[in-house]
């Protein structure tokens, strides 16, 4: 586990794959349910991912991730469908799981407000970073400007190759982020997310700068295919 520090009235953890009870292409601290481990496992490795936080596994607040661009307000116990979940409560975790995306989390000290935001190249291109914004601007009067924001653990260019029609929409709407190395072309999705969040205002950023994809101590989808996830958390104290 890694403690990440925005503020000190905040609470980041971001897992990697160890630790947990899980076996298999799961090894071992598996966070998702819909990969295809076996559940009470998941459930055993949730705790574990609580306890860092000291709550029960019940406190965790996670999302049915569909890649949109949909933001939400978190609600206990409920698993909402969504690509981020906001809250301005206390008794929340709120949990994303990836395994090459990006877990971006945002806070707003001004208006002790967070964010959890699955941020895949779906998502990007659809615009979640935008969309979270607003929806802490709306919900909560946040200010981008009093944002701080930090992208986590997650594939990067030196490992994510894009071709056909992903390769085409990438270079006529983020160019700048598509880079060519001997014939092939690989996508920056931590470059499009900086501008993103400048864009929408929010320009204190901490970039984690590990790849996934090259640290075999976290999951990636890309070079395993069936794996299971890790994840962020987010906590206001």
């Amino acid at each position: 586990m890694k403690k990440i520090f925005l503020h000190e009235a905040v609470q980041v953890v971001l897992s990697d794959k160890t630790g947990g009870v899980s076996e298999g292409a799961y090894k071992s601290l598996n966070l998702g349910l819909h990969v295809g481990d076996k559940p009470l496992s998941v459930e055993k490795n949730r705790e574990i991912f609580a306890s860092y936080f000291g709550v029960s596994a019940n406190e965790l607040c996670f999302m049915e991730q569909v890649h949109g661009s949909f933001a939400s307000v978190a609600k206990k116990g409920e698993t909402l469908k969504a690509d981020a979940l906001i809250t301005r409560e206390k008794n929340l975790v709120l949990c994303v799981m990836v395994a090459d995306c990006a877990p971006v989390i945002l806070y707003d000290n001004d208006k002790k407000a967070v964010a959890a935001v699955h941020a895949g190249r779906k998502g990007i291109f659809s615009g979640i970073i935008a969309n979270t914004v607003s929806a802490m601007q709306r919900e909560f009067g946040s200010e981008p400007k009093n944002m701080r924001s930090y992208i986590g653990v997650s594939i990067r260019s030196c490992c994510y190759e894009i071709r056909g029609e992903v390769l085409s929409e990438a270079a006529e709407r983020f160019a700048y982020a598509v880079e060519s190395r001997n014939g092939r072309h690989f996508l920056s999705l931590h470059t499009i997310l900086k501008k993103q969040l400048y864009k929408s205002g929010v320009k204190d950023i901490i970039d984690d700068k590990i790849c996934a994809c090259c640290d075999e101590n976290y999951f990636s989808y890309r070079r395993e295919g069936a794996c299971g996830r890790f994840g962020a958390g987010v906590k206001i104290l």
